[in-house]
């Protein structure tokens, strides 16, 4: 399903500096640098979906006291994450669980790529984190012509 190299989704790829305030690296730095400091039990990565759990009392009631890390960066897509993981997020930690939540921002990507893209997060996470048990958190979103699930098959 990834469909290896020819997919776009697939590919890691930093974020372009739209704002020129460096603001995504910046973000990027701050959870490498996390990741020497702190030992998380719990690690989320993925899009503004993830980076906005911070902002509720749920974070703090239930996901604070996992010692959890939020690695949730908005408007990313799974060529930023795939990026972002293979350049130091998922260094020097050990988590036991990765929740992955990402591909909503994928608007140029057929749900196919998009899942392709995920794989390759996947695949990725069980070959630096092979003790981590991963949650991916699915995507649905509706066109003018239906509903869309993204499926992910993951055979590790």
């Amino acid at each position: 399903m990834s469909q290896g190299d020819s997919n776009p989704a697939a590919i890691p790829h930093a974020a372009e500096d739209i704002q020129g305030d460096d603001r995504w690296m910046s973000q990027h730095n701050r959870f490498v640098l996390d990741c020497k400091d702190k030992e998380p039990d719990v690690l989320f990565v993925g899009d503004s979906m993830v980076q906005l759990m911070q902002q509720y009392e749920i974070w703090r009631e239930l996901f604070s006291p996992l010692h959890a890390l939020n690695f949730g960066i908005g408007g990313d897509t799974t060529r930023h994450v795939l990026w972002r993981l293979k350049n130091g997020e998922l260094e020097n930690i050990k988590p036991k669980v990765i929740v992955v939540w990402v591909g909503t921002n994928n608007h140029e990507n057929t749900a196919e790529e998009v899942a392709g893209g995920i794989e390759a997060i996947v695949k990725l996470i069980n070959t630096r984190q092979p003790q981590a048990k991963i949650i991916v958190l699915i995507i649905y979103w509706q066109d003018e012509q239906d509903y869309h699930e993204i499926k992910v098959q993951i055979d590790c």
